[in-house]
């Protein structure tokens, strides 16, 4: 018998958690801020996802500038370089149109140019090998119209030939002159572990971004459910209301309302990001033949890359449950943090607590794949605070099983249970402090009473 009462007293502390919860979330989503913000910055996004991918996805049409420069004569014996072919080769349209003769010295060439008659566009180019250096020096004639400037561009680019060409004076292969001039890049890493410059990118800025998502989000949404939660309280009304709603039912109720609002919000946000995406794609290949969607691309390429279970049916419910379990833990500390409000102007102050540990998690998951911290990625995958703006994008991008997110999900879900009652002893022990000085004694002796 004393049980059985024991677990009514215990199931009593939630009755009257819908009426709160149900109450809470028609306020909030009647307010015409959040109707506007929501509609409006989801028409935003449509707008500017076709408006970008219509822009960017037009093919570059560049006009080659041809150069000026008609005829060089090149003073290079021994070396006989071809260059018009090695033009061609490199793709350097600028140059294409250019008649490159070889002249024996600099005499035959003054000579060529005064048979050509007029002023013409013609250059001189000697090559000479001096004190174990190639020098190449450009000389205009006095008849000449080039300038300085396209006589400087030639020489650049007839030099870059000329570094190629000189693996064939010792008697290379092709394959061997290319093996010969490519850089060395050194790098380090596992064996089985992508080393692409792609790959890189991705680790890096996908964990960013989708952590300031998120940041951006309990930043915003935790004040609301910070000032839900201390509202009553500051305003003298709990009294009142607990004669009816236990506090465990109102920190419920209210968390769970403010939460499900933002949630809904962001999910709206997403669907309008995907809808615009796909508009913008079908505009694009419509309008441009042969047009390839980049963000698509990139998909392909996670998929590709990084596991199987990347962006998979699986790993995508995995990581949206625990983005979704994750945003509801911390609005949960949102609510605790709106508990030890004693009067109106510690609410700030207590907002300031809230926002601590949401600093300190996002950075630790950044840094840690920054880095390439193996030990520290791996403990954020598994520490409460640090699980929503990790495990997500790890599961999305195949860098963590999904038995790993199984494990991060059942940890949040235990801790928001945890932090629920909490709060909810905080609460209710806390109504005789209205307007005194809170400390560390006063909280710990407010939690280790029995109600």
């Amino acid at each position: 018998m004393r049980e059985r009462m024991e677990g009514t007293v215990k199931e009593s502390r939630f009755r009257g958690w819908k009426d709160v919860f149900f109450f809470t979330f028609r306020q909030m989503t009647k307010k015409t801020g959040y109707r506007a913000v929501t509609a409006v910055v989801a028409l935003m996004l449509v707008a500017a996802l076709v408006l970008v991918i219509v822009v960017t996805g037009k093919p570059d049409e560049k006009k080659v500038e041809r150069s000026d420069i008609r005829t060089v004569y090149v003073i290079d014996n021994p070396y006989q370089v071809d260059y018009a072919q090695m033009f061609s080769l490199f793709g350097r349209e600028s140059f294409l149109g250019i008649h490159f003769l070889s002249v024996p010295d600099y005499e035959t060439a003054l000579e060529y140019t005064r048979k050509d008659g007029g002023e013409v566009a013609c250059v001189i180019v000697a090559i000479s090998y001096k004190d174990n250096t190639f020098y190449m020096e450009g000389i205009l004639p006095e008849n000449s119209s080039a300038t300085k400037s396209e006589t400087e561009d030639l020489l650049a680019a007839m030099s870059e030939c000329f570094e190629y060409a000189k693996t064939s004076m010792v008697q290379l292969t092709a394959e061997q002159g290319m093996a010969v001039m490519m850089p060395v890049v050194t790098g380090d890493g596992k064996i089985g572990e992508d080393h692409s410059v792609g790959a890189m990118i991705i680790k890096m800025m996908a964990p960013m971004v989708f952590g300031l998502v998120l940041y951006m989000m309990l930043i915003f949404y935790g004040q609301d459910v910070s000032r839900e939660i201390s509202m009553e309280k500051v305003s003298k009304l709990t009294e009142t209301l607990l004669t009816s709603v236990k506090p465990y039912a109102m920190i419920t109720g209210k968390v769970l309302a403010v939460s499900l609002a933002g949630i809904i919000q962001f999910f709206i946000w997403i669907v309008c990001s995907l809808v615009g995406l796909f508009i913008g794609d079908a505009i694009a290949k419509s309008m441009y033949p042969g047009y390839q969607n980049v963000i698509l691309q990139v998909l392909d390429y996670v998929r590709e890359t990084f596991s199987t279970s990347a962006f998979s049916p699986v790993a995508i419910l995995l990581a949206a449950l625990i983005f979704i379990v994750g945003f509801l833990f911390y609005s949960v500390l949102a609510g605790m943090a709106g508990s030890l409000v004693s009067k109106p102007e510690d609410t700030a102050q207590v907002q300031n607590i809230f926002q601590f540990p949401i600093i300190i998690s996002f950075f630790a998951c950044y840094f840690g794949v920054l880095m390439e911290k193996e030990g520290l990625v791996l403990a954020t995958r598994f520490i409460p605070f640090t699980i929503p703006f990790g495990m997500p994008c790890d599961l999305l991008t195949g860098t963590a099983s999904i038995l790993q997110g199984v494990v991060s999900l059942v940890i949040l879900l235990a801790f928001a249970v945890l932090c629920i009652i909490l709060s909810g002893r905080l609460y209710e022990g806390l109504i005789l402090y209205n307007g005194q000085k809170m400390n560390l004694k006063k909280l710990v002796n407010v939690i280790r009473v029995k109600k």
